[in-house]
């Protein structure tokens, strides 16, 4: 499995739990996917946390981009945090980070207190 997801409220919260990239890119889409249409969970804020996620390649990009404009079809306020600093240069470097809000993994934890049990294993 490449992603677990925890709903509170409104807002769910997508830990990706492994590299996105062409050998799986199109398991991480089928699996989002999959949490939106059999699971059918409603929300109005998606956070995706890459804490476990070391590097993206192309692929992995596309996947992102793909998933992202799906629910953004459906009005869903898209987060993205908890970035290394390689993955952070590709989401500069590709532009997902124009189209994307991008967090620390602080601030996250500050704007969503009632995900903080479930991020504990990044300490700082």
């Amino acid at each position: 499995m490449l992603v677990e997801f925890i709903q509170e409220n409104d807002h769910l919260l997508i830990s990706i739990m492994d590299d996105i990239m062409m050998d799986n890119s199109r398991e991480f889409y089928i699996e989002f996917e999959r949490i939106f249409v059999d699971e059918r969970v409603s929300v109005k804020t998606l956070s995706l946390n890459f804490g476990e996620v070391r590097f993206m390649d192309s692929s992995g990009i596309g996947a992102i981009i793909k998933c992202t404009n799906k629910v953004k079809e459906e009005g869903i306020n898209i987060i993205v945090f908890n970035l290394n600093k390689t993955l952070y240069s590709v989401f500069r470097l590709s532009g997902l980070q124009n189209i994307l809000e991008t967090l620390e993994l602080d601030t996250f934890r500050e704007r969503f207190p009632e995900f903080k049990p479930y991020l504990s294993k990044y300490n700082d």
